[in-house]
């Protein structure tokens, strides 16, 4: 074995293990704005804090993922959703 293909497996390990502790994101309570930075309360209270560049990246790239997310929801059921229908969990 490589020390690529050992790098590689290790990694797909710890993605593993980190997949594992995923917790499910409820609605946030509040995100705002102050001395810079856009700060986001989450459902369980936790609070994060980030630079106004991070910030829209994460949106973009979270908007992205939401919008390829229901696609393949559509697509996994076999036809299209009516707009604003609620999905199948």
């Amino acid at each position: 074995m490589t020390k690529s293909e050992s790098s590689s497996s290790a990694e797909k390990l710890e993605i593993a293990e980190r997949l594992r502790k995923v917790e499910a994101y409820g609605k946030p309570k509040r995100v705002w704005v102050d001395d810079g930075h856009v700060f986001v309360e989450g459902h369980d209270g936790t609070v994060v804090s980030m630079t106004p560049e991070v910030a829209i990246e994460l949106g973009r790239l979270i908007a992205n993922a939401g919008a390829e997310s229901l696609v393949n929801q559509v697509i996994d059921r076999g036809g299209i959703a009516e707009v604003g229908a609620p999905l199948a969990s």
